[in-house]
């Protein structure tokens, strides 16, 4: 059992006088973090880095850059500059931010990536695309679980 499902359990227990007080509750104890968004305002379990409800980061901002320390400013500007001209050619829809995760030997996988808009996320492939020809030009990393995030919002 998740602690995310033990809260909805909590959650769907709790009466609606309860639930604010359980809320509050959750949120003290570090299990429940309540989005900053004011137009959003759900609460998210503890380890979600983007709100459920809209997407937003934890301090109610929308989705930003995440950049690991081997990938430079400018070569994250690169990234950037090929995602918006393969968007902007295909005539797919920009999505907020695109994320790409390491392969099995610590390079930026184009096939692993993921589109965020909003609260929704989609796996995408940029194989074959100028997007991998710059990730291709990137350092290994040096160990698993970074992530390379870049935000295509104005």
């Amino acid at each position: 059992m998740t602690l995310a499902s033990v809260v909805d359990e909590a959650l769907t227990a709790a009466t609606d006088p309860e639930d604010p007080v359980v809320r509050d509750v959750f949120r003290r104890a570090g299990l429940l973090w309540q989005c900053k968004n004011p137009d959003c305002r759900d609460d998210n379990p503890r380890g979600t880095h983007l709100c459920e409800g809209c997407g937003f980061m934890p301090n109610g901002k929308r989705i930003d850059d995440r950049r690991p320390p081997l990938v430079s400013p400018a070569e994250l500007e690169e990234i950037r500059s090929a995602l918006r001209q393969h968007f902007t050619e295909s005539g797919e829809t920009c999505p907020d931010a695109v994320s790409f995760d390491l392969n099995s030997l610590k390079e930026w996988a184009p096939h692993f990536a993921t589109l965020h808009s909003g609260a929704q996320t989609v796996p995408a492939d940029f194989s074959d695309t100028k997007v991998a020809e710059v990730l291709e030009e990137l350092e290994r990393a040096p160990d698993f679980g970074a992530v390379l995030r870049v935000a295509l919002h104005d």
